[in-house]
This record gives C-alpha cells, sequence and structure tokens, in this order.
C-alpha cells in the first residue's frame, strides 16, 4: 500500500529526482572532497580550533591524523585528538603517535592537557607508530595528499626518510610555522631539523606564518562569530574555549589565531600574500589588516561548509513544514535538532522513493548516516554490503542504505547478500577499513512487537494497518537515536594472500 503526499514537496522532490539520474555524465557531480589530507597536531588549543574547521567541512577528507611534540607530548596528543574524533563519531579516521624528540616542555603544556577535548576513557593504551599509519595511509589512498602541518615536522620528515618514495604522493605541505632563518617560531624550534630536512626534500611546501602586523586575536566577539554555525563542529570550539582552562587565556587576549591560517590558507587563498622562497617553498601570510578583519567570518564559513553539500540538485534542503504531509510536519524540528539535517534529508528522500513511510527504511537511513559519520564521509564513498535480503519488510533497509550512503545500484556501489538468515545488518567498507552495523535485538524485538499488535489490532494489509505502520515509522524516525541503536564492529584487514 502507497500513501502519497498531496503537496508541492511531492512534487519538488521527484523533479529533482528525475533531473539527477537523467543528467549526462552523473558520475562527474559535486559534491567530492577537494582535499584529501593528513593532519599533523601538537595538541594545542589552535589545533583543536583547525581540526574542529577541518573536521566539519566536507571538501576536506581527513584520512589520517598523527601526533607530535610541542603543546604535549605525542601520546598526550594522540590520546586527546582519539577523544575529539570520538565525540563527532568518527572512530574510523586512524590515529597515529609521533616520534619524540626530547624538547623543552613549553609553558602552556599544563594547561593544554587539561583541555578537554572528548572523553578519554576506554581510548587504547598505545596508538599505532605515526610513520607507519602515513606510509600505510599514502599506499591507499589514490589522490595526491595534502599534508597539513599544525605542530613540528618531525612525522613527515621520518616519513620521507624511511619512504623516499611517497614524496610524490604529496600534493602540498600546508605547515603553521616559520622558515629556519626567520625567528623562533614554536612549531621550528620543537624541531629544527626535522622543518630543514623537509623543506630540502623537493616535496611543494607552503609556510604560513603569522604577521605580527596582522595577527588575530580570539575574543569573545569571534567565539560569537563561531557560535553562530549550527553544528557540533563550531559547539566544541565554543564549549571548551568557554570553560576553564581556557577562559583565562581568551580574557587577557592571549589566544591568537595561529594553526587555523593554514586552514584559511586552503580555504580563503585570497585572504593571503604568497612569496616564493624556493621553487619548491612559498610563504604565506595574511595581505593586511583588512584580511586579518575578515579571518572571523572566514573561520565561519569553514566550519559552515557549503549549504548543498549534500546536495546535486538542491541548494540547500526544504524544511518549511508547508511543504510536508500534516502528521510529518510537527516532528521536522525535533527531528533535526535530534538527529540533524544530514539525516533529515536522507530520510525525506528515502521515504519518497520507498513510496511509504517505511519502518526498515527509516532503520536504512539511520544505518548508512552512522556508517558514514564512523569514517567522516560523503556520499558515494562507500561500498555496502546488506544482509537484509530481498523480500519486505525487512529489504525495505535497502531504499534507506541507498539514500543515505549514495552507494547505489546504478553506481555499483551495494550489493545484497544472499546469506540467510535475513536480518537487520550491513557491511560498509571504505578505503581498506571494514565495520559492520546491525540493529541492536531490543530495537528489533520492539519493532516485531509494534508490528503484530498492528496486525491483531487492524488484521494485515488493511486501510488502518498501514496508517498504523505509518505512525510507528514517524515515531522510530523522530525517536531512535542512531548511535543508541546498532551494534558496531570493526573488522580486521583481510590477510593478503601468499
Amino acid at each position: 500500500m502507497t500513501f502519497h503526499i498531496p503537496h508541492p514537496l511531492r512534487r519538488t522532490l521527484l523533479a529533482a529526482a528525475a533531473l539527477l539520474l537523467l543528467q549526462p555524465g552523473a558520475d562527474a557531480h559535486s559534491g567530492k572532497a577537494r582535499f584529501h589530507m593528513v593532519i599533523d597536531t601538537d595538541g594545542a588549543a589552535d589545533d583543536l580550533r583547525t581540526l574542529c574547521m577541518l573536521l566539519g567541512n566536507r571538501e576536506a577528507e581527513v584520512l589520517a591524523v598523527t601526533a607530535s611534540e610541542g603543546a604535549l607530548t605525542p601520546a598526550q596528543a594522540a590520546a586527546q585528538t582519539a577523544a575529539l574524533l570520538r565525540a563527532f563519531h568518527h572512530e574510523g579516521i586512524p590515529v597515529g603517535e609521533g616520534r619524540a624528540v626530547g624538547a623543552p616542555a613549553p609553558v602552556w603544556r599544563d594547561r593544554s592537557a587539561r583541555i578537554v577535548w572528548g572523553d578519554s576513557t576506554a581510548l587504547p593504551g598505545r596508538f599505532p607508530a605515526a610513520c607507519g599509519l602515513l606510509a600505510e595511509t599514502f599506499d591507499n589512498e589514490d589522490e595526491r595528499i595534502v599534508f597539513v602541518a599544525l605542530g613540528p615536522l618531525t612525522n613527515l620528515a621520518d616519513l620521507l626518510r624511511a619512504r623516499p618514495d611517497l614524496a610524490g604522493r604529496i600534493e602540498r605541505v600546508v605547515w603553521y610555522g616559520s622558515l629556519p632563518d626567520s625567528p623562533g617560531e614554536a612549531n621550528l624550534q620543537t624541531d629544527p631539523a626535522a622543518a630543514r630536512s623537509v623543506l630540502a626534500s623537493g616535496v611543494p611546501v607552503t609556510v604560513v606564518t603569522s604577521d605580527p602586523a596582522c595577527t588575530v586575536t580570539v575574543t569573545a566577539a569571534l567565539l560569537d562569530t563561531v557560535a553562530a554555525v549550527p553544528n557540533r563542529y563550531a559547539r566544541k570550539i565554543v564549549a571548551t574555549h568557554r570553560t576553564a582552562p581556557l577562559t583565562a587565556p581568551l580574557a587577557e587576549g592571549h589566544l591568537k589565531v595561529w594553526d587555523e591560517l593554514a586552514a584559511l590558507c586552503l580555504f580563503a587563498p585570497e585572504l593571503f600574500t604568497v612569496r616564493q622562497i624556493t621553487p619548491t617553498v612559498e610563504r604565506c601570510t595574511l595581505t593586511d589588516s583588512a584580511a586579518a578583519m575578515q579571518v572571523p567570518s572566514a573561520i565561519a564559513a569553514v566550519l559552515r561548509g557549503k549549504p548543498d553539500a549534500e546536495s546535486r540538485v538542491f541548494y540547500g534542503f526544504p524544511t518549511d513544514p508547508g511543504l510536508y504531509a500534516a502528521e510529518v510536519a510537527p516532528i521536522i524540528d525535533e527531528a533535526i535538532a535530534r538527529h540533524g539535517p544530514v539525516e533529515w534529508r536522507a530520510g525525506v528522500l528515502t521515504n519518497e522513493l520507498h513510496g511509504h513511510l517505511g519502518i526498515y527504511a527509516t532503520v536504512g537511513v539511520k544505518m548508512g548516516i552512522r556508517a558514514r559519520e564512523y569514517f567522516n564521509i560523503g556520499v558515494d564513498d562507500i561500498e555496502v554490503t546488506s544482509y537484509a535480503g530481498h523480500k519486505p519488510p525487512m529489504s525495505c533497509m535497502n531504499d534507506g542504505l541507498q539514500v543515505s550512503t549514495g552507494a547505489t545500484l546504478g553506481h555499483g556501489l551495494i550489493r545484497v547478500a544472499e546469506e540467510l538468515p535475513v536480518r537487520p545488518e550491513a557491511r560498509f567498507s571504505f578505503k581498506g577499513k571494514t565495520i559492520r552495523l546491525r540493529l541492536k535485538p531490543e530495537y528489533a524485538d520492539r519493532i516485531r512487537r509494534d508490528v503484530q499488535q498492528g496486525v491483531a489490532r487492524y488484521g494485515g494489509l488493511t486501510e488502518p494497518y498501514w496508517q498504523y505502520v505509518r505512525e510507528l515509522a514517524l515515531r522510530y524516525w523522530r525517536d531512535f537515536d542512531r548511535y543508541e541503536i546498532f551494534d558496531l564492529t570493526v573488522e580486521e584487514p583481510s590477510a593478503p594472500a601468499a
């Protein structure tokens, strides 16, 4: 039984879907990452801000994060980074721990260690060595990599020493630091030998520096600008800077926009003046005080990202209650507030494609969005194997998986396993890493009981029964939390064939 929605939204969505299917060169659509990057951090407060900027922007695909010595020890910085990634549900981004160089601890180390990046409980005792993780990441990536360095260049120097063949895989290094003949800057002074090695390697390097004449201070007004961005990454920056231990240095005007300039050099190059130092090394600084005044809004723009990042036809996505069916409109604000606009968009499109508000279709939406968050990727980047079979109602989950991940039959990125028994489970693979998500038994049992109650009350496949299913689907859409309803397991990589 299909329920039609007699509203303008239905015509808009179907027309958009038709345009999407008919456009030539569909594989050349927008929305793919512009930058495939590895980020190296030493765990300072400006690193936290910069990581939030880059993790939250769909044009940046963060392949791995490595930790170097600086504001924190490599072990401390790795733990902070892993806690941050887990707070954002990006557990699939690997973290590597760099080599300690034994530099004197900076006076701000204790304060840096007390910043709450995330829940550090249940983190691994040790992290993979940064050099090995970088080599593995470079070997597994088809695109050339942007290496964004927010600390010293120790880990990159170690990689180029161990694997000089990987130098050609680097598109460019963007390093917040200073040239060896310039006044000492912390990221340089921690490991000057590594800086000299990388700068002489022939790899393209952009050295982003802060001009004392164009210094940008992190102020309460700048935080207000960031707070206006309605996403978790902006909220994390604001929350950490409006609580101890950063409230005092913020009030004193000590916190400056430092590492964030490396991200802005990529996303807002018009704010910078570039001077060529050698054929492969350039120095990048804010052009003038007018450019410095634009930095807060530029940071907010990177955090906000493109409004059409998820869409190929829409500019943004309609949320006006007047465009929705009467029983759908009341849940819009709450569902978006609880689960985010990306899940809402995928849920709307799935149920339009599916022909009615489906329970397992909605489970598929939430499952696919959770998998994408794990790897922190956009649509069309993931391979999916569904174990939901070919027979409704459970096979309805396949529609939700396709829409939420972009792994459609047309793209050849999804298959339905013939394995029995069928179950609400799927396998997701991305660049050599694989996870499985399965609806927890207590939620599967709840759905089963609720549906059986409907059959007993209204009979199977009657009009009142389908209306009851519609009400259930809306309730699950609003109430089911994708972070709570699935069991997530990580598959170990298969050993190479002998």
